[in-house]
C-alpha cells in the first residue's frame, strides 16, 4: 500500500514516548501520509489550533496538565476538530481506559503493542477514498 492517490493525508501523532513517535511516524509516512508530531498535549494543542489534519493519533499517558482523553475532548468540543478521527494509539489497556477513550470520543483505541500491518490498515480505513470512517469499535491487538 502506498496511501491514497492525490494530496497527502496529514496525521498528527502524540506520543511522550520518542522512539514510539518515530516509530508511528516511519510506518505512517512509508505509506505515503504526512506525519507531524508532538510530545505531549500541550505542544499538539496549538498544532491543532494552526493546522488541519485528517486523522489524529493520540497516546493517553501524556506528560503535563493535558492528558490525551483531555486533548480528544477538545477536539471534540472545537467545532473546526469536532469531526476529525481519533484513534487512541496507547498501553493504557484495562476495560476503564478504553471507556475513558470512549467517553473522550475517540473513534478507536489500539493497545500497544500493536502490528504496523494493523496500523496502517486502521488509519487506512478511516483516510479511504470513501471519507473517514467514523466507527465507534474499539479493537484491541
Amino acid at each position: 500500500m502506498n496511501g491514497p492517490p492525490g494530496p497527502r493525508k496529514r496525521i498528527l501523532a502524540v506520543d511522550d514516548d520518542p522512539s514510539a513517535l518515530d516509530a508511528v511516524r516511519q510506518i505512517l509516512e512509508q505509506q505515503g501520509y504526512e506525519v507531524i508530531t508532538a510530545p505531549d498535549g500541550e505542544a499538539a494543542a496549538p498544532l491543532l489550533r494552526s493546522q488541519t489534519f485528517d486523522l489524529a493519533l493520540l497516546d493517553v499517558g501524556l506528560p503535563g496538565l493535558v492528558s490525551g482523553y483531555d486533548l480528544c475532548r477538545a477536539i471534540r468540543q472545537d467545532p473546526r476538530t469536532r469531526h476529525l478521527p481519533v484513534i487512541f494509539l496507547t498501553a493504557h489497556g484495562m476495560v476503564v481506559d478504553e471507556k475513558q477513550g470512549e467517553e473522550a470520543g475517540s473513534d478507536l483505541y489500539l493497545v500497544k503493542p500493536v502490528l504496523a500491518s494493523r496500523l496502517v490498515n486502521m488509519v487506512g480505513m478511516f483516510l479511504s477514498a470513501q471519507g473517514p470512517l467514523r466507527s465507534k469499535r474499539r479493537l484491541k491487538t
